[in-house]
């Protein structure tokens, strides 16, 4: 089965939940780059959690998280749209990363906690940004965004993060505000399954339905239509030109007299775009009859 994300909630209880696969999913958006054991475990445990966090996005837009700190992991990037497309990018010391262990933490990664941070902006299409800043302390990548979802958007909720050879899974159920549970101990019981979860478990079955099966055998779920998460980068000829214009005149004569061309890699896919002289010139030209300066 493709990737998926599967969102669902127990019936007769005010808890919703999704659960996610994404083994194609990460692989593809991670390709581009080389990155060292413990940092490419965690980009894939962020792409799933931002895909999980992302499938209830009630607007067009973006959901982006970053960390950010002065240790062996300088930048992570992880961004997912309305439509669960995904990218990743990171900035990183190899010989430092390369000293951690395999299960090093995002605070190990980033460094002193109290330089470092992960944002979560929210980044509607049509609205303001809104960014929450989870602290950086020791823990899980879902132990630290069950932090944030509890005090940046007052959701108690449980998650489950599983990246074990290739394959990448998550799971997370979330107890509805204001709603009444008509099933006594639906929420803890949930909450209990979620904390439960191995690796082995959220990867075993081939889709998130058979997770969910295997997870919740007594419980009625009602499943919704399946989503797919995808590796998608916005990057374009137009995104990059925009990029060199703001960069100005000056900074790509100094790379045409360096290079004799300018070129400009996407460090989230690693697509390579080459401007040779008239090219890269002619993007400080006005449009033919706009009367505009040069």
């Amino acid at each position: 089965m493709a990737d998926a994300l599967v969102p669902f909630v127990l019936e007769g209880a005010a808890v919703r939940g999704a659960c996610a696969r994404m083994d194609a999913t990460a692989h593809d958006a991670l390709a581009a780059h080389d990155y060292p054991p413990p940092l490419k475990r965690v980009l894939a445990e962020l792409m799933a959690a931002a895909a999980l966090l992302a499938s209830s996005l009630k607007f067009r837009g973006s959901l982006i998280v970053q960390l950010a700190g002065p240790g062996p992991v300088k930048l992570a990037v992880i961004e997912c749209d309305h439509a669960l497309s995904l990218r990743a990018t990171a900035q990183w010391d190899r010989d430092a990363v390369s000293r951690l262990p395999a299960g090093a933490s995002l605070a190990q990664l980033a460094g002193d906690a109290s330089q470092a941070r992960l944002a979560i902006t929210l980044d509607p299409e049509d609205g303001p940004l809104y960014q929450g800043i989870v602290a950086l302390e020791a823990g899980s990548v879902a132990t630290l965004l069950e932090h944030y979802l509890a005090s940046s958007e007052q959701l108690e909720s449980r998650l489950a993060l599983a990246v074990d050879d290739g394959r990448v899974g998550g799971l997370l159920v979330q107890r509805l505000p204001g709603a009444h549970d008509d099933a006594a101990g639906a929420w803890e019981e949930a909450a209990r399954v979620v904390g439960g979860a191995s690796a082995q478990d959220l990867v075993a079955a081939d889709d998130p339905t058979g997770v969910l099966a295997a997870l919740f055998p007594t419980r009625d779920l009602r499943v919704f239509e399946a989503r797919a998460p995808r590796f998608a980068c916005r990057c374009s000829n137009a995104r990059v030109e925009q990029a060199l214009r703001i960069a100005g005149r000056d900074e790509i004569e100094a790379a045409l007299a360096e290079a004799g061309e300018v070129v400009v890699t996407c460090e989230y896919c690693g697509r390579r775009y080459t401007y040779p002289p008239g090219q890269a010139r002619s993007l400080f030209e006005p449009a033919a009859g706009s009367g505009g300066p040069a």
